[in-house]
């Protein structure tokens, strides 16, 4: 039974579904010595055992993700579902009590993450963790593809009456409406526009290209181990177009805290990298990729058109920045893209939006990563309590 240091994070029930479960899955008896919370999460607990081995606990909270689906489900589902990569790109799952609301995985150990190097490495080492990043993405990707009906599975056994698909179909529709009020708030012509993103949501929707979305791909996701990498936290995850994970190389990172410029001569290999993986599986990218990506940059603005709206009236800060920066950015990474005449009406409302939006907010700057500052930047700030592991 769990010893006393245990007994503060873990109930009796608990520790017993643990233990339980975890010489399931390594085929000897366990003993829980000791549970921290990790990030001083009480959901999130790093269990020490008697073996001398580690491991997590996640826990079911009284919240539901995205679209009122259940987060704890949808994750349990997309671990399972990813276990049966030969190579893993997420943490191993090693069991789950549903009815206790706590699921076990592979303990990925308190290394660095992406943000780590971003906030507080160097160059070299943001180039081949980015790379490594982008080669983790595009391997679950490309293994996903083609495997729809094993995920679907998992979803019905454990996320019943869940949308299978990822929440950003929904998020753009439902933002459609804000995005269009903003735009024409600030003068701006918007004839058109809806029939436009009612297109752009046919082209996600459409059959290309579809796998595991993780969809909250941020830097501080994932861990690098021998110059690997693990993405973790799948709770917002989901069947659809890749393209939307993809898309947070070029954006940059549009749901995460930490966010800053992303330079071209950064990004670029990685985004190189991503192709070379899903083309050694036998994936080509041609325009119809080119053009889904597109899709999926205007798609994020689009669900972002609450956020828009509050920064219209007042900036707000969260993480490294505040939110003006980020929707300028956002906004000149989808008008900059080759439109090859799609979505001409929204192209043009976003390029007069950005335009509209930097004279108003003169001389708002876009913050750099410490790692990869220039002469003269601005640097994206840390924030208060955090501290980077190198």
């Amino acid at each position: 039974m769990a010893g006393s240091s245990a007994g503060a994070m873990l109930s009796a029930d608990e520790a017993r579904a643990v233990e339980a479960l975890l010489a399931q899955a390594w085929g000897e008896p366990v003993e829980v010595r000791a549970a921290a919370a990790i990030w001083e999460r009480r959901h999130v607990v790093r269990l020490s055992l008697d073996t001398g081995r580690t491991a997590v606990l996640k826990r079911r909270r009284d919240r539901a993700g995205w679209r009122g689906t259940p987060a704890f489900g949808v994750e349990l589902a997309a671990l399972g579902y990813l276990n049966a990569m030969p190579e893993p790109v997420a943490p191993r799952l090693l069991g789950a009590d549903a009815e206790l609301g706590i699921l076990l995985i592979e303990d990925l150990g308190e290394g660095a993450s992406l943000a780590d190097s971003l906030m507080a490495g160097g160059r070299e080492r943001v180039q081949a963790e980015l790379i490594a990043y982008a080669e983790a993405l595009g391997s679950m990707h490309a293994w996903s593809m083609g495997r729809a009906g094993e995920l679907a599975d998992l979803l019905i056994r454990h996320a019943p009456g869940a949308a299978h698909g990822t929440r950003w179909l929904d998020v753009i529709q439902r933002s459609t409406a804000p995005f269009l009020s903003a735009a024409a708030s600030l003068g701006l012509a918007v004839d058109g526009v809806a029939e436009e993103i009612d297109q752009l949501r046919a082209t996600l929707a459409g059959p290309g290209y579809l796998g595991l979305v993780h969809g909250d791909a941020c830097p501080d996701n994932m861990r690098f181990i021998g110059g690997t990498c693990r993405i973790f936290d799948f709770e917002t995850s989901g069947w659809g177009p890749v393209a939307f994970d993809a898309a947070y190389l070029v954006a940059p990172f549009p749901t995460c805290w930490c966010f800053a410029s992303l330079p071209a001569d950064i990004a670029g290999p990685a985004i190189d990298a991503y192709r070379a993986r899903l083309a050694a599986a036998g994936i080509s990218l041609g325009q119809e990729w080119e053009d889904l990506t597109t899709a999926a940059l205007a798609g994020l603005i689009i669900a972002r058109a609450h956020i828009l709206a509050r920064a219209l009236q007042e900036d707000s800060e969260w993480g490294t920045t505040t939110m003006r920066p980020r929707l300028l950015t956002w906004l000149a990474s989808f008008t900059a893209r080759d439109g090859d005449g799609n979505l001409p009406r929204l192209r043009a409302t976003a390029e007069a939006m950005r335009d509209r939006l930097a004279a108003r907010w003169q001389g708002l700057r876009i913050p750099d990563y410490p790692a990869l500052a220039r002469a003269g930047s601005v640097l994206a700030r840390v924030p208060d309590g955090w501290q980077p592991v190198l």
